[in-house]
């Protein structure tokens, strides 16, 4: 009787071990910086038909609301649809965890400042109104320049009647699908004011 109860017991710690060790999750970097956009790879052994559930978690222990993540094969990437921005998130260590049925597992990464040019948060929203023309140039210019995004010289003024190159807006648009960064993007803008061409 106490040889069948030490084998159900092995068999009980085995099943519980290879069940915690059927989820891994992994970040795409280890260190972030404002205006990236964080990966994750969430690997299960086995398929359940059920979401997982990621938090993320910083330096303080606060955590963010349950985000679902529906699993349907072996590796699930997802991606955030905005970067890091300085508005929500502080410098520091972090933690993402992952619940997948019983199965709690964590992965570690660093958000620093590198000196990035990065847009602030909302502004997918500014660029894509400015693009389809919702606001005018003026009101894009002065979003940027009240976020110390571009300058403008002293003797340069922001008037009614400014206008962006319509030909510019392709650019806004390879932002909008992250096929050029937001420092492309400013680089650009600034490189037309400062060349008059603004």
């Amino acid at each position: 009787m106490k040889t069948a109860i030490m084998f159900l017991l092995v068999i009980i710690v085995s099943f519980h071990y290879a069940m915690a060790e059927s989820v891994s999750i992994k970040t795409d970097k280890s260190t972030y910086s404002y205006g990236d956009y964080l990966s994750v790879t969430i690997s299960v052994a086995k398929l359940t038909g059920k979401n997982a559930f990621l938090y993320i978690i910083d330096s303080t222990g606060k955590s963010s609301s349950a985000i679902p993540v529906k699993i349907t094969k072996e590796d699930t990437t997802i991606t955030t649809p905005v970067p890091f921005s300085k508005e929500i998130f502080k410098q520091g260590n972090y933690q993402i965890q992952v619940e997948y049925g019983d199965t709690k597992v964590s992965s570690n990464f660093r958000l620093v400042d590198s000196g990035n040019i990065v847009m602030p948060f909302g502004s997918n929203i500014i660029v894509t109104k400015w693009v389809d023309g919702t606001i005018s140039d003026k009101q894009f210019l002065k979003f940027l320049m009240n976020n110390e995004l571009i300058k403008f010289t002293s003797e340069q003024q922001l008037q009614d009647q400014i206008v962006i190159p319509n030909w510019y807006k392709i650019n806004a648009k390879w932002w909008s699908d992250r096929k050029i960064s937001d420092s492309d993007l400013i680089k650009g803008i600034q490189y037309l004011v400062n060349q008059k061409i603004i």
